[in-house]
């Protein structure tokens, strides 16, 4: 966790000339009493309860033409900050998920001196707390209060659904940094202009996994366990449907809810039922109790585990130890790929954090990378809605995992994917050691 350094509370970044500039911090609630600390300074976090709210259901109706007024003779306000609103978790269960996205987004900053297109960019972060209301509360509250010229950022698919109506009303630029709720750019009625995601969509690595797991790792009887929540279903139907497809079956199933404590019940659900591996999607503190206990429970010597890469991400292995040691798992990234680009951001990332690198910063990285590149491609002027919009979609550089761009349809990554397993490395430390690699894939190709 990068709690020493991302503060929970919302925050009002400025980074230019190379320097990070002044924090203007604000309590939770979004109070206008603000006080002022560099970005070296280490505040104390402040706690909030992580509220896991009810699933917004977004709507197609809210999907209007970008007019002219909106999106056509923007002046660009030379030398003036390009205000960017970031709504991450920072409180609660995913805490470490916001802050390490919040890290990756700096991170992609600092390579440009914080400026690009002549401009200097100045963060905007709010605390969702894992709360769709809370979110769409600050995502009002940044577009009309604050005036940001885009959104960033985002954890939770079920806050996904509650900004989604109304940020395509407003007709702001929204790159989403983690959310996955793949209706967002994979169904045709709730797309937009204004919607692009840097991280892929529930499902979008798990599906080529389920077709791998059959195939290359020889299971014919798989059991999906996960979080009771859209994500959970989605990622967990998504590999199961192409297991299935290969030639698999699903022996059965079982949810847990977020924030679950005690995972005996459910592990207990797991032992009964005949299958040669179980697939997990777990993730943040979440993740960071499963693992031990489904190892603890016995249930490793029975059936491997194999999962999504949040089951297994760098930012909870040292929590969850030798229990973590030979899970097989999915994602579009790890911090041991071997390229000069995941390199560089590894060592920048640890540089600067102390810490490493994991699919939340990375994320992160994309998320301010894109950035940086569409802002770079229209000298600045994002006052041009439809031109940044436009510049946003033309996309394309070679980043940490490789080669990244946006699907031209979807407006979700066409990205590399890789399988990984979690081994002690030399220096006695854990970490996802590359086993194989899926290929570039995109949000519509499942």
């Amino acid at each position: 966790m990068l709690g020493r350094q991302l503060t929970r509370r919302a925050a009002l970044q400025t980074i230019g000339g190379g320097v990070l500039g002044s924090l203007l911090l604000s309590a939770c609630g979004g109070s206008s009493n603000e006080t002022t600390q560099t970005a070296e300074s280490t505040p104390t976090p402040t706690t909030a309860a992580s509220g896991g709210g009810t699933s917004s259901t977004p709507t197609a109706e809210a999907s209007p033409t970008p007019t002219t007024q909106s999106t056509t003779g923007g002046t660009p306000a030379s030398g003036e900050p390009v205000r960017v609103g970031v709504i991450a978790t920072l409180s609660g269960v995913y805490t470490s998920l916001g802050e390490n996205m919040i890290g990756g987004i700096q991170v992609a900053l600092d390579e440009v001196g914080g400026v690009a297109g002549g401009r200097p960019i100045e963060l905007v972060i709010e605390d969702s707390a894992g709360s769709p209301d809370q979110a769409l509360a600050k995502a009002r509250q940044l577009i009309e209060r604050d005036r940001v010229h885009m959104l960033a950022g985002v954890i939770l698919s079920n806050e996904a659904a509650a900004l989604r109506d109304y940020v395509v009303q407003q007709q702001v630029p929204w790159i989403i940094g983690n959310a996955g709720l793949p209706g967002l750019t994979r169904d045709p009625n709730l797309r937009s202009p204004y919607i692009f995601r840097v991280s892929c969509a529930n499902g979008q690595y798990e599906a080529p996994f389920g077709q791998y797991a059959y195939e290359k790792l020889g299971y014919r009887r798989i059991i999906l366990t996960a979080l009771d929540y859209s994500a959970g279903h989605d990622k967990a139907g998504a590999f199961g449907k192409r297991f299935v497809e290969a030639g698999g079956e699903i022996a059965g199933e079982v949810y847990a809810p977020i924030d679950t404590q005690d995972y005996g019940p459910y592990l207990q659900r797991i032992q009964q039922i005949d299958a040669d591996a179980v697939f997990a999607f777990y993730s943040g503190g979440d993740a960071a109790r499963f693992v031990p206990q489904y190892v603890d429970f016995g249930l490793a010597d029975i059936y491997p585990l194999i999962g999504s890469g949040d089951t297994v991400d760098e930012n909870i292995l040292a929590e969850q130890g030798d229990a973590a040691i030979g899970v097989i798992s999915v994602l579009h990234y790890s911090p041991l790929y071997d390229s000069p680009e995941n390199q560089k951001f590894v060592e920048a990332f640890r540089e600067r954090y102390d810490a490493a690198t994991g699919q939340f910063s990375y994320q992160g990285y994309l998320n301010g990378r894109v950035i940086v590149e569409a802002l770079n491609a229209i000298d600045g002027n994002v006052e041009d809605t439809e031109s940044f919009l436009q510049a946003l979609r033309e996309v394309q550089f070679v980043g940490p995992a490789g080669e990244f761009r946006f699907h031209p349809e979807s407006q979700g990554p066409v990205i590399p994917v890789f399988v990984r397993r979690v081994e002690e490395l030399p220096d006695g430390t854990l970490g996802n050691v590359v086993i194989d690699e899926l290929g570039a894939v995109d949000d519509l190709s499942y």
